[in-house]
């Protein structure tokens, strides 16, 4: 279970273009127009694990292999899935059972996706040529819980956004939109 955990993790890194070689622009394009079908293939393959043998717990599979089933059901588009999963995966983050930062992104995801305020700070949206900050429920207590789920301070964050995206993260607030 571990290997095929890894296996999914490394078919979704390298359908985002973070593969060892760097892509073309022809092969970006191919990348971007495959990604719909690569999330629905990874998650209906993490729905069938999660059915079978439950939520891939660190105990179970190693926290390398744990994290690769939150990045899974992070990049998910079954929305009303990943929102069925969320007081499950909560408790087991609360019990130490799975790593409360993979846990903050889809909580976070959950929430813009809904076009709410999200609560750890880690979406951001690419507007006027820099990486914008949804907004969070409470700004001034943003870096407190980041640090409770594990996360870097948020100044941190963006820093390691701009390095690995080669973009600016500004300090622009934008608003999210319900999605379907």
């Amino acid at each position: 279970l571990r290997d095929q955990l890894m296996k999914m993790r490394a078919t979704d890194q390298a359908a985002r273009g973070f593969a060892a070689a760097p892509a073309s622009a022809s092969s970006k394009q191919e990348l971007v127009q495959k990604l719909p079908a690569t999330d629905a293939q990874l998650t209906e393959e993490l729905k069938q694990i999660v059915k079978e043998k439950g939520w891939p717990t660190i105990a179970m599979v190693g926290i390398d292999a744990s994290n690769a089933a939150m990045l899974i059901l992070n990049h998910t588009t079954d929305r009303a899935w990943q929102q069925q999963l969320l007081p499950q995966l909560t408790q087991l983050a609360d019990a130490d059972k799975i790593d409360p930062s993979s846990l903050a992104l889809v909580v976070d995801k959950a929430l813009v996706s809904a076009g709410k305020l999200q609560r750890y700070g880690s979406q951001f949206k690419y507007v006027d040529g820099a990486m914008a900050m949804y907004g969070v429920e409470d700004p001034g207590g943003l870096d407190r819980k980041r640090a409770r789920a594990l996360l870097p301070p948020i100044d941190v964050y963006k820093e390691q956004l701009t390095q690995i995206y080669h973009l600016p993260a500004s300090n622009a607030i934008i608003s999210a939109a319900p999605q379907n």
